[in-house]
């Protein structure tokens, strides 16, 4: 298939937008954004779940000379939108530690002959030597930062790798794209300074959606809340309401919860990360295909599921922070059909976001206790930081050690990518050789202790959110920094009465 051409710029995005991409017209704020970077202007977004971000970097990845370098926070998510960018006839690559090495050298030998339009990376592979190297040489019209929430100390998902991306923008010929879906007001200006964007062009639409009906319940944990989860999914199947996702905060929470529909007569599929790669591949592919209706599964099945039918989204427990809740309950109604957000809560919750909070943001003292045992350890003749040490010596605290390597205080090359970026460990995880070294840089602790201390508070919001009196819409358009003119809403179980469902 022959190649179109590129230009530098484009005259008529709607034509373009039509022939390439097959769509009618943009969604909001998505032609501004492209606008501004077709112009050679850096830009920030932000578009609600659904709004089509990914577009924001396709498209001029489609019109510029040059590749688009995409900075991207999942392994996952980059193999989903190489598969898109594919799917728009876009020669697109991504490299990361699940390719084998003759196929990673075969994504940055197209990059270095200039034979991609997109190449899609992690902030942990974007530092390395050899990639700084290539983009030296290299024309990239754009380097565009995913999820760019992960940038800030006061985003949901920090990566202290995303810090650092700013050190390679003299080597990007283009402008700098950033583009989220849950940013506070406070998280957009940190992206802004971290990234030293130049006058960017800022875009931040609406997030109300108020196709949703935002509901959320007391219900105890055990059998009754077990027995409400079926009564809501066999109603909603029922009804022909569309698919469905069950959101569950533990991966032994969504095995039990799905093997108890399946004993119903509800057909569902479970999916979390302790999965195959080739596993959740196929659940993910057989929901997006329409071969499956129904998914139980955490917080990992997120990023890329773009199915417009989603009926109802529920939490059975409530995420640590009301971004991660907005982002995940966003995943209904997508078609603008009436859609429901039901999250299950009561006070014995919160032990489990806690514990999440303790795993992704460890104490100060522990991260420090953890590299002077490193420390000490590299010292000895024939040792190292190995594979082993991952479930030996250090099992009990994977949290440090991950952030040691998110800091950059420990070099984990290609073999601990996955567990920098919060993912399993491959095989050389379970081996006895050597998977890292020491690099001596001090880590930024405190960063750390202030993304803890942030993480804390947005999971007493979370709290908050679930017990307050007030119409739920417009508790989180305020939170995300958009203050609606109305007070009440006919949106939300409060303003419904306690009782209502939404009308479908």
């Amino acid at each position: 298939m022959q190649e179109p051409p590129k230009h530098s710029h484009a005259t008529d995005l709607g034509q373009t937008l039509r022939s390439r991409f097959g769509f009618d017209a943009f969604r909001p704020g998505q032609e501004r954004l492209i606008r501004g970077v077709l112009s050679g202007r850096d830009a920030l977004g932000v578009l609600p779940t659904g709004g089509g971000k990914t577009l924001c970097f396709q498209f001029p990845a489609a019109v510029l000379d040059g590749t688009v370098v995409v900075v991207s926070p999942l392994i996952s998510l980059m193999k989903d939108q190489v598969g898109r960018a594919r799917a728009m006839g876009l020669r697109a690559r991504c490299v990361t530690s699940m390719d084998g090495r003759g196929e990673q050298k075969a994504a940055l030998s197209a990059f270095a002959d200039r034979a991609l339009d997109m190449l899609f990376v992690s902030p942990e592979r974007l530092a390395t030597e050899g990639l700084k190297g290539l983009m030296a040489s290299v024309p990239v019209a754009l380097l565009a930062v995913d999820e760019a929430h992960c940038i800030s100390e006061w985003g949901h998902d920090f990566r202290p790798a995303f810090r650092r991306i700013s050190a390679v923008r003299h080597l990007v010929r283009g402008p700098v794209l950033a583009v989220t879906a849950t940013a506070t007001p406070a998280v957009r200006t940190d992206i802004a300074s971290v990234l030293g964007l130049r006058r960017p062009v800022r875009v931040v639409t609406s997030f109300d959606r108020p196709n949703i009906f935002w509901d959320t319940r007391r219900v105890p944990q055990g059998a009754a809340r077990a027995q409400r989860l079926i009564r809501v999914v066999a109603d909603h199947d029922r009804l022909g309401h569309g698919a469905a996702i069950v959101y569950a905060p533990t991966r032994n929470q969504v095995v039990s919860l799905r093997r108890v529909l399946a004993s119903m007569g509800l057909g569902a599929e479970a999916y979390h990360a302790g999965m195959t790669p080739d596993e959740r591949k196929g659940v993910q592919e057989r929901f997006l295909e329409r071969a499956s209706n129904l998914v139980v599964a955490t917080n990992a099945f997120g990023m890329g599921i773009d199915r417009g039918d989603v009926g109802c989204v529920v939490h059975y427990g409530f995420p640590g922070s009301l971004e991660s809740y907005y982002q995940e309950a966003g995943r209904a109604g997508r078609d603008g059909q009436p859609s429901r957000a039901l999250a299950f809560v009561c006070r014995r919750d919160w032990r489990v976001p806690r514990g999440f909070v303790d795993r992704s943001f460890p104490s100060p003292g522990t991260v420090r206790r953890v590299l002077r045992r490193l420390r000490a350890s590299s010292r000895r003749p024939g040792t190292g930081l190995r594979g082993r040490d991952l479930t030996g010596r250090f099992g009990a605290h994977l949290p440090a050690l991950r952030w040691l390597i998110r800091a950059g205080a420990v070099d984990a090359n290609e073999a601990l990518e996955r567990l920098a970026a919060g993912e399993t460990y491959g095989e050389s995880g379970e081996t006895g050789l050597p998977v890292g070294r020491l690099t001596g840089r001090v880590p930024e602790l405190g960063i750390l202790a202030a993304a803890r201390a942030d993480a804390l508070a947005r999971l007493e919001a979370a709290r908050r959110y679930t017990s307050s009196r007030g119409c739920r819409r417009r508790a989180l358009l305020g939170y995300l920094g958009e203050v609606p003119e109305w007070s009440r809403c006919d949106g939300c179980d409060r303003c419904a009465g306690g009782g209502a469902t939404p009308a479908k």
